[in-house]
């Protein structure tokens, strides 16, 4: 294949044109096609990064992603898929590094922190994840997902009460966060084993907004 495009601007355009219109492959191409004909670019090496990871290739995505950086090293967002990338690949450490660097760039983007809480969960610093998802929170009070996490490790330091006021507030904001709750508040040692489901959810229906305000650690 042929592009169109002739310049490396050209052809980060059209190759953001096939990611948007679900052709990965041939905005794959493209990417290698630009840098065989233009030098490095640090946006093209980062889609790149982004196609490889998508396909499951992290040690590709590593490298390209690695590459943008060298070009510009304090990029949030390249920052945050290298992190993305390390974590995936279980160079913890490397991830973590990623996503400070990322948060302390970007204090205002809520990905960032949820980055850097999932980075410090990972690497068991559990109060340093409990900070981070609440600084998610106060940037994003309507993400499902970080409440959901919020919870899990609420509940990891033995805080289980508070661990149901976020997971209140999930279920609130997204239904479809129950089954995510439900396994978690049976499978670690401090949860609560529901047998009655719909109990559960009548619980987590009942938090009220004001009392979840509350339980935010």
């Amino acid at each position: 294949m042929k592009p169109l495009a002739a310049s490396v601007e050209e052809c980060l355009e059209l190759a953001i044109r096939y990611v948007n219109a679900g052709q990965a492959e041939r905005a794959r191409h493209l990417c290698e096609f630009a840098l065989e004909q233009h030098p490095p670019d640090a946006a093209v090496l980062q889609l790149l990064a982004t196609l490889h990871q998508r396909r499951g290739d992290l040690e590709a995505a590593a490298h390209a992603i690695g590459h943008s950086l060298g070009l510009r090293p304090d990029h949030p967002q390249a920052l945050l898929l290298a992190g993305e990338v390390a974590r995936q690949r279980g160079e913890l450490l490397s991830a973590l590094a990623h996503h400070r660097r990322a948060a302390a760039l970007a204090p205002s983007n809520p990905d960032a922190w949820f980055g850097l809480a999932l980075a410090l969960q990972d690497t068991r610093d559990l109060n340093g994840a409990i900070a981070a998802l609440e600084s998610a929170l106060r940037l994003a009070p309507t993400r499902a997902e970080v409440e959901v996490n919020l919870g899990i490790v609420l509940q990891e330091v033995g805080r289980i009460d508070a661990a149901l006021l976020a997971y209140g507030r999930a279920y609130r904001l997204r239904s479809e966060t129950f089954g995510r709750i439900a396994h978690a508040l049976a499978a670690a040692p401090t949860g609560r084993l529901w047998l009655d489901l719909d109990a559960l959810r009548e619980t987590l229906r009942n938090v009220s907004a004001s009392d979840a305000a509350k339980g935010r650690p």
